[in-house]
Parts: structure tokens; sequence; C-alpha cells
């Protein structure tokens, strides 16, 4: 038995699109999608709608949880009034009210029934959780839920990198990231091959490439440096550059407690860009120009008209909105 497994999508549908083609030719017997299908990028209504379309079998992410708070009938959200989620409210604006409804739905987990009752649970970052991943670390909240699942293989993803180690009786892996890679990967769609051996079930994870540049020309011309604010200048570097910005920067440098009004939040991450030697590179881009810059040694060039696609969009259910 092959399968394979896929997770952090996030909206960019010309990588799904390659990763999709890839696995076309691994000729698997199932395709399973680990989580964050959606949110931030402008792709995220075509993501969903092509794997829809396909039947691919979806677990809930985080991202997708952002996506259902963002329309939670309480008004007082924090997510609601805080600069710091206007990225969701872009991506959350672009859904139709059939992919809402069908994340709604969405479970927690997956259970692939595998040869000889070797089962394979997929999850976002962890069976019960859909922040906290097991590859950062497993306390003993989180060895308790880990013991509790019959599988002895979990995939997830969230951490976007190519990861699996073993602990205790079970096979843990991460399948990276399809539409927002980091750590290395060269800006190559990410997803895990899972083959079923006489002794288990084996991994072997792939890049592949895609069309980088179509996916930035959708980010600058959707509006997307604009409407998400901030955070989606930081969001829209690490899909340039495929390194980590958001997390660095609201981690280790933006103050607690966080900065209440949008300029501030403006100013911290001008700092932070010039700090890490990338607003002059992405200055630009916010005055309206459509030539993004690539860091030392790096070339992502945008001119001329979108380039194109392969796969044309499936028509929703509902039509869409």
């Amino acid at each position: 038995m092959k399968v394979a497994v896929f997770a952090d999508v996030h909206g960019n549908d010309h990588a799904l699109d390659a990763v999709l083609d890839d696995i076309e030719k691994e000729r698997v017997d199932a395709i399973i999608c680990a989580g964050d299908m959606v949110n931030p990028f402008p792709g995220s209504e075509r993501v969903w709608r092509t794997l829809t379309a396909r039947h691919i079998p979806m677990v809930r992410g985080n991202h997708e949880d952002y996506i259902l708070a963002c329309h939670a009938p309480a008004s007082d959200l924090p997510i609601r009034r805080n600069p710091q989620f206007l990225p969701v409210e872009f991506a959350a604006r672009r859904l139709s009210t059939g992919t809402t409804a069908g994340i709604r739905a969405l479970p927690m987990t997956f259970t692939l029934a595998g040869p000889g009752d070797d089962d394979v649970l997929v999850c976002h970052a962890s069976p019960e959780h859909t922040s906290r991943s097991y590859c950062t670390g497993i306390d003993d909240d989180l060895a308790a839920d880990l013991s509790r699942i019959g599988p002895k293989t979990i995939v997830g993803g969230h951490i976007h990198l190519q990861w699996q180690q073993l602990w205790r009786d079970k096979l843990l892996v991460v399948a990276g990231s399809v539409g927002l890679p980091f750590y290395g990967s060269g800006v190559k769609a990410q997803y895990a091959i899972l083959t079923h051996r006489r002794d288990g079930w084996q991994v072997r994870h792939k890049s592949v490439a895609y069309n980088h540049q179509a996916a930035l020309h959708d980010a600058l011309n959707s509006n997307f440096l604009v409407e998400g604010g901030p955070l989606a200048w930081l969001m829209f570097d690490e899909l340039l550059t495929a390194e980590l910005r958001l997390v660095p920067f609201l981690n280790k440098f933006c103050p607690t407690p966080r900065p209440g009004s949008l300029p501030e939040w403006q100013a911290w991450v001008k700092r932070y860009l010039r700090a890490i030697g990338r607003w002059d590179a992405l200055q630009p881009l916010l005055e309206g120009h459509s030539r993004p810059v690539a860091p030392a040694g790096g070339s992502c060039p945008l001119s001329g008209p979108p380039p194109g696609r392969g796969r044309k969009m499936p028509q929703a259910a509902d039509g869409g909105q």
C-alpha cells in the first residue's frame, strides 16, 4: 500500500498543483491532507475546491480554526479587533459560504486503514491539538495523548519541515509544507510518501518545484500586502524567501504586551525587517511596485503577464461567491 500525505498549503494553489501532479506519477492508493489548506494567500478558495473535487480527505488545522473564529458570532473576539489577524480576515472574506461550512465540518483526525490493521492516523499538529506539535517536544500531557492513539504511525504538518522520529512504539512523521516551506527548502513544495512493507510503514520525503513566480504574482495583485496589514508583509517575505519571519518576529522581537494599533504594528514590523536586512527589498512593493527583491543569491523576477497555471479550478457545488 502506498499513501501520499501533505499539509500546510495555506492558499498557495500553484504549489498544490505541482504536488498533485507529482503524486499522480507516484500511483498512490490514497491521498490525505493534514490541515492548513487555507489562509492567508489568495488561492485559498481554489485550493479548497480542488481538494473537495478530488475527494481528498482533510483534517482541521490551526488556520482553519482562525477562519472559523472570524465567522464566530461573538463580536469581542480578539481575532476581530487585533491588526495581528488582518491576514486571516483577508482570507476569510474571500471564502464562499459553502467553503466555510465545509471547514466547520472538518474532523481533527483521519484514520487510514492499513494492511493487517497497521493503520495511519493523520492530524495537523498532534491528535488533540491543532497548534501543538509532537515535533517540538513531548511533555506528559502530549505523551498521554499519543499513547491513547491506536495507530502506530502518526503523520502531521504544522511545523513546515520534513521530519520523522520513533517515539516508544510510534512512528511520528511531519510531512513538510506544500505552500510555505521553510528551513532551506529552496521554495520547493513538500509532501510525504508512506509505503507499507513487511516491517511496517516506510517514509520518503519529497520536494517538488512549482510556479513560484505565479504565487508571488497572485499575492501582489490580490491587494494582500495592503488588506493583510503588516503581518502580511512578513508572510509574503516567507513566501518569497522560504525563510521564517512571522514566528521569530512574534516570539523574539515584538514587545509584550502586543502593540494596540495598526500604526504601532506597522512600526514594529518595519523595525524587524530593517534589523534582518529585508526592508529595502519589501518597501518598493508596499509603495505599489511589482517586482519583489530576492535575498542575496536568489532571483525571483516578476514581469509581464501573470504566469500560466495548469489545472482549471473546478466549480463549487454552491456556485461560489
